[in-house]
């Protein structure tokens, strides 16, 4: 697949730069809840898929802690399985960080399932785990939408109690990449099928970053019913994570062609909407959306979707302060 080449030039915010701002941007609690979150990354501008580098290794995957743990682990997900015979066991991509470089970001990535997310990230053990490194974490990359309509609002979707995490939340649009579509169906075949060599190759990077892209857009027109073609390419605002699990997600900005209140009816009306997943969609002005989420805090929504909307402030704000100085220069 050929791709044009492009050079990011990182810009300054007020007094700080974009991995400074990241630092600043924790959301600290003594007792963690659902909502409390950290910025990992913020990538203010938008970064373009060509701009992000991605290293996705065995060096990366989750390091087992011990017996004990893995033994915990497999009667977790045999206790899920008893009560949800429906649960699949896909793989994921597994977090291991994301830094800013003078050119862009670069992603680590390794190989996990959702059986180590379950049993890692989502039992009641994770705190210790991550006390003792959080190489021992699955912690599964996720995936959100800042989805903005043609008319300046934020879809957001009411989550049902059939999901397995944060029901009765709000949420924007999101899931998870999916290691399946490159082919890698389990932990074994990602064992078996990739060495040093196909790691480090500039072809397996570009196919994952595809599907890193390619999945955020397909989550959208899944939850939503919107037409792929309504959709612009998303642009990566950054990394953020619910601090309740240590659950990351990479956080994008997807404007559509539509207008609100045509989004809300393809909601109701498309047949291909997971509908099990969600209960009802509705939008907000962008503004109104991030009072709402940070400031008020009036809609219960996770963390790492609180994060999201960070992300989203500061790339409104950096945007505003472009427009003014640029308004300046004009007069």
């Amino acid at each position: 697949k050929h791709r044009a080449s492009h050079h990011f030039e990182p810009q300054l915010l007020p007094e700080r730069s974009a991995r400074e701002y990241s630092a600043a941007l924790v959301c600290h609690m003594e007792s963690p809840t659902l909502g409390a979150y950290e910025v990992v990354l913020a990538l203010p501008e938008g970064l373009p898929e060509a701009g992000l580098r991605v290293i996705c290794a065995p060096a990366h995957d989750r390091r087992p802690l011990s017996a004990e743990d893995e033994a915990r682990l497999a009667a977790t997900w045999a206790g899920r399985l008893a009560g949800n015979p429906a649960l699949f066991n896909g793989t994921k991509f597994r977090f291991a960080g994301a830094t800013a470089e003078a050119d862009g970001a670069t992603l680590r990535l390794g190989v996990t399932d959702y059986k180590s997310f379950l049993g890692t990230n989502c039992s009641e053990h994770w705190r210790s785990l991550l006390d003792a490194s959080e190489d021992h974490l699955a912690s599964a990359l996720g995936n959100a939408a800042v989805l903005e309509t043609s008319d300046g609002r934020v879809v957001l979707l009411r989550r049902s109690g059939n999901v397995g995490e944060c029901p009765h939340t709000v949420v924007m649009p999101g899931g998870h990449p999916e290691p399946a579509e490159l082919g890698i169906s389990s932990a074994e075949s990602w064992e078996a099928e990739t060495n040093a060599s196909r790691a480090a190759s500039a072809e397996w990077e570009a196919q994952v970053r595809d599907e890193i892209w390619d999945a955020m857009v397909r989550e959208v027109v899944e939850e939503t019913g919107l037409p792929r073609s309504s959709l612009q390419t998303p642009l990566c605002l950054g990394f953020s994570r619910r601090i309740v699990n240590h659950r990351p997600d990479i956080v994008f900005l997807i404007r559509c062609d539509l207008p609100a209140e045509r989004v809300v009816e393809l909601y109701k009306t498309e047949s291909g909407v997971h509908r099990d997943e969600s209960t009802d969609l509705f939008t907000l002005d962008r503004e109104e959306f991030v009072r709402e989420v940070l400031e008020a805090d009036s809609l219960p929504m996770p963390g790492c979707h609180r994060g999201a909307v960070a992300l989203y402030r500061d790339y409104l704000r950096l945007r505003a302060l472009a427009s003014s100085a640029a308004g300046l220069v004009m007069s």
